[in-house]
């Protein structure tokens, strides 16, 4: 869970970064006589577009690459001032206006509905026509600017080190008006791209033809991630998702049970009356919003838009966050998007006087040339990715290409920092630092060409082995890119055994996972527990063991092939073979016969995974799933081979998987994965169904944390393992505990499944291969266990209590637990 937290980190990370440098950016408080802030103040750059109102703090920022030499603040009662700005770098302007008196008739005050509402409900009225996903398709030509950059910068940064090591690097720093910070540029990456989009067949695809990055070495990788990200943050859905939270819209049909609108300003903008309407949160129990949006008052539809994260919102990780979308009026009279931009600043704490560095990201996305209505090319429905990065054409990598596609020219502050950017990999001192990083988020610590992990296994206990002590070596793509070797090797002090494993990857296609691994292993294995990635050999897992271990043997040697047809559809091929052997943790004896020291086992699978716009974070060897709208299949066909192996018996199972979170705003998200399954054919205990029980105080969602080892067995079975996270929902409004930022969530996990006589080893005169341990026995009656849980405690830890509903009475040699506390720990939004 971690690693999977961790890249879609990354992969938030890479779809936020942006254009940032060398515009015009002006930040400032506007105040009255007495010094408290003003709302609503009205702030623009004379003579351009570009403007904004004040927040409930009095603050404002604004941004802009037109020229312009002033600021004006104006508010109804008070005289407008201006105040004189320098182009092309950051400015602090404070305004302090200054209230007058003016004579008015007899004013009548009488109740009625509010003028904000019928404009926008001409908005939700007209959203099918004015919204540019709407459309039963379209195509554009887009321009991808973005910036990562550290920010929250002190002057003791500058120590004696970094100045020797880094010191050109700060005469470029700047200043955000996101937050009034200065920074320095880490990342800048640009692309242009062809985006298809239609809504019957549903069909999204970006085709990349060029893009470029400084400051990382992976450019296929960033490349991938600067697209998929269009038209993310679309002001007309009900929600806007980021950062896994949903946070309403304000033109959201349920708009009014979010926000307090107000109709603040009307102005004219090429001839057209726009309706200016600020909207303020009622409550921050859950992801919402804080800006104005501008609709044309004549076809309803939203010209522009600016909106920020309140401060107090329980989102993660994220100090600052402001979207701005700005949409164009073709000369058909329908609207299409013009720019979207998105900057969030991320940090570990959620002060503003906090002296912890952090980054800021920012995107901003220019669309042009809009074709609206045409049929979508032959060729682009047949390739095989979302996002297809073209190879680029040798003149596509020059200056002189990308100022032919700007939007707009560099200036040469801008070209200087693209150089300075790259200048700081080659700094020994940046390299230990990404050195560190990367261990930390990928387990392993990776020299050039060889990486020595995961570190959480290096030292472990058990009570078969005592001190676990183990060395794991890889290869990395600086050695290939298309062959990995690994391996690893264990010794217990108290079994004084060794043992080990290895492995041996192919990867034969970059854009689609076309990759032959061949392991073989010689160790001790959990048998029934789950796929955490914590669960096996950690130091975690130790740490938080209840003692409750049944550890066997088992020599195992597979191959697999996985073959991507095209993204959301893969196929795997393997084969198996294993001995497992028994001990007086597991014992093996044949009724009627005694014990046996050992089972063979041989098979071939195939299986196959269905999915659909799911993000994967892809490199050289691995990928990583980050999430679907839609559920995610999985079928798996097992066939056993008859001796191929001493004893290895005919068998076959076919089992099916699916996962899926439903989103269900306001009230949070459910995540539900349900497993079902049968073993046709005769087995020894070892190769049935055990269902997953957890022998830890580590929380892992997709085993029983109630439930022990080796205490159910099927073969024919359906489980399911249900949560929901309120995201704060209920915590969020009670004083006191909401400044916690807590979660809560409800869990609900289950299985029911039978035996057939031929596999229950717990029958007197039993037909199966081996008897049962003692205790093990069938669920029949369906086995389930709910509970509670409280997340995000100081962000990262969650605590769960569950409860055995059913089974409560033990079987013959089982301690049951009617109760459990577990501690998890996750990276999240």
């Amino acid at each position: 869970m971690i690693r999977r937290m961790i890249f879609g980190v990354l992969h938030v990370l890479f779809a936020t970064a942006g254009a940032m440098a060398q515009t015009t950016r002006v930040r400032g408080q506007v105040t009255d006589d007495d010094g408290n802030p003003l709302s609503f103040v009205s702030v623009v750059f004379p003579g351009t577009t570009v403007g904004i109102t004040t927040d409930e703090q009095g603050i404002y920022s604004l941004e802009t690459r037109d020229t312009v030499s002033c600021v004006q603040a104006s508010m109804v009662g008070y005289a407008t001032a201006t105040k004189p700005v320098t182009q092309g770098i950051f400015n602090r302007v404070d305004f302090r206006l200054r209230s007058v008196e003016f004579g008015i008739g007899q004013v009548v005050i009488t109740p009625g509905e509010n003028p904000a509402f019928p404009i926008l409900d001409g908005v939700i009225r007209n959203r099918s026509r004015n919204d540019p996903d709407r459309h039963e398709s379209y195509h554009c030509r887009t321009y991808t600017k973005m910036e990562l950059d550290l920010t929250n910068i002190r002057p003791e940064f500058r120590n004696r080190r970094l100045q020797r090591n880094f010191g050109f690097i700060f005469n470029y720093m700047d200043t955000s008006a996101l937050t009034g910070q200065a920074y320095l540029p880490a990342m800048i990456a640009e692309s242009t791209a062809d985006l298809y989009r239609s809504r019957r067949p549903e069909f999204k695809r970006e085709v990349i033809r060029a893009s470029r990055v400084s400051g990382v070495n992976n450019n296929i990788a960033v490349a991938q991630f600067t697209g998929g990200m269009h038209g993310d943050v679309n002001f007309y859905d009900n929600y806007i998702a980021l950062f896994n939270s949903r946070f309403a819209s304000p033109l959201s049909e349920s708009g009014r049970a979010f926000y307090n609108y107000f109709l603040v300003d009307s102005t004219l903008h090429e001839g057209r009356k726009i309706y200016k309407i600020r909207f303020h949160p009622k409550r921050l129990a859950t992801p919402v919003l804080d800006g104005e949006v501008n609709i044309d008052s004549a076809s309803y539809a939203l010209e522009s838009a600016t909106a920020r994260m309140p401060r107090g919102t329980n989102v993660n990780w994220v100090r600052h966050l402001v979207l701005e979308c700005e949409n164009q009026r073709l000369p058909d009279g329908r609207w299409f998007r013009a720019r979207d931009r998105v900057s969030a600043e991320f940090s570990i704490s959620d002060a503003d006087s906090s002296k912890i560095t952090s980054f800021l990201g920012t995107r901003e996305v220019i669309y042009s040339d809009p074709q609206i209505g045409q049929p979508i090319p032959d060729e682009i429905l047949r390739m095989d990715n979302n996002v297809v990065v073209e190879e680029q054409e040798p003149g596509n990598v020059s200056e002189a290409y990308w100022e032919t596609i700007r939007p707009y020219r560099l200036t040469d502050r801008e070209r200087q920092i693209y150089r300075m950017v790259d200048s700081v990999k080659q700094v020994p001192l940046y390299r230990n630092i990404y050195t560190v990083i990367n261990t930390i988020l990928g387990g392993f610590w990776n020299t050039k060409y060889i990486g020595v992990g995961p570190y959480h296994k290096l030292l472990s206990f058990n009570d078969a082995e005592g001190l676990r002590m183990q060395v794991g070596l890889r290869t990395t793509p600086a050695v290939s890119r298309t062959v990995r070797l690994g391996g690893y090797v264990a010794y217990g002090t108290r079994d004084e055994h060794f043992k080990g494993g290895g492995m041996l990857e192919l990867a034969f296609n970059r854009r689609l996972t076309r990759k032959l691994t061949f392991a073989a292993r010689h160790d001790l294995i959990q048998l029934g527990a789950g796929h955490n990635l914590l669960t096996e050999n950690s130091i975690f897992t130790s740490i938080l063991s209840r003692g409750d271990q049944r550890l066997s043997i088992v020599d195992r040697g597979e191959a697999t092939y996985e073959h991507e047809w095209r993204q959301g559809i893969s196929t795997t091929i393997g084969m198996r073979m294993q001995h497992i052997h028994g001990n007086r943790y597991v014992p093996m004896i044949q009724p009627g016969q005694g014990p046996i020291r050992a089972i063979n086992d041989a098979t071939v699978q195939v299986g196959i995974r269905l999915s659909k716009n799911e993000a994967v974070y892809r490199q050289p060897f691995d990928k990583k799933y980050l999430g679907s709208p839609y559920p995610v299949v999985t079928l798996t066909f097992v066939a056993g081979l008859p001796n191929v192996l001493p004893g290895s018996r005919e068998y076959y199972a076919l089992v099916g998987d699916l996962r899926y979170r439903v989103n269900l705003p306001p009230i949070g998200y459910s995540k539900i994965s349900i497993q079902g399954g049968h073993i046709f054919g005769q087995v020894p205990y070892p190769l049935l169904k055990l269902h997953e029980g957890n022998g830890t105080y580590f929380y892992d969602p997709h085993t029983y944390s109630c439930m022990n080892y080796y205490e159910f067995a099927s073969d024919t079975w359906v489980s399911w393992f249900w949560e929901h996270h309120f995201n704060g929902l209920l915590l969020g409004r009670l004083p006191l505990i909401k400044r916690l930022k807590w979660r809560e969530v409800l869990v609900c996990k289950g299985v029911w499944g039978t035996l057939s006589n031929r596999n229950n080893g717990a029958l007197n005169n039993t037909e199966a291969p081996l008897l049962f341990p003692m205790g093990m026995s069938t669920v029949r009656d369906p086995y389930v266990e709910a509970g509670f849980g409280v997340e995000n405690i100081f962000r990262i830890f969650r605590v769960d209590c569950l409860w055995r509903l059913t089974h409560r009475q033990p079987e013959p040699g089982i301690k049951a637990r009617n109760f459990a506390v577990n501690l998890g720990i996750q990276i999240k939004f």
